[in-house]
């Protein structure tokens, strides 16, 4: 497993939303990068991700927030396909 941990600056030349943003793509690019080599991975979040017991056991300063748990490992099965929203109802032209 590995925690992905975001340290925001307030202040920074990087807004705080860019900071945390980029944060998530690490999670996202992880998940590919396992799954490119053949592993299986998920990632979560949950309840340890807010709990002041396991942020004050990982070392967690006051601007550092869990991101996510990667889970990397052997998967024994695929993936079950699930229901998927329809992306032309999310979708839609911009006319300035």
């Amino acid at each position: 497993m590995v925690v992905v941990i975001a340290r925001l600056t307030p202040g920074h030349k990087v807004p705080e939303q860019e900071q945390l943003l980029s944060g998530g793509a690490v999670c996202f690019a992880l998940l590919q990068a396992a799954q490119a080599l053949g592993f299986g991975a998920q990632w979560l979040t949950g309840w340890a991700a807010y709990d002041p017991v396991v942020t004050a056991r990982l070392g967690l300063g006051p601007d550092e927030k869990v991101l996510g748990f990667i889970h990397i490992g052997t998967a024994s099965e695929d993936a079950p396909e699930r229901q998927r929203p329809d992306p032309d109802e999310l979708l839609g032209d911009w006319v300035p």
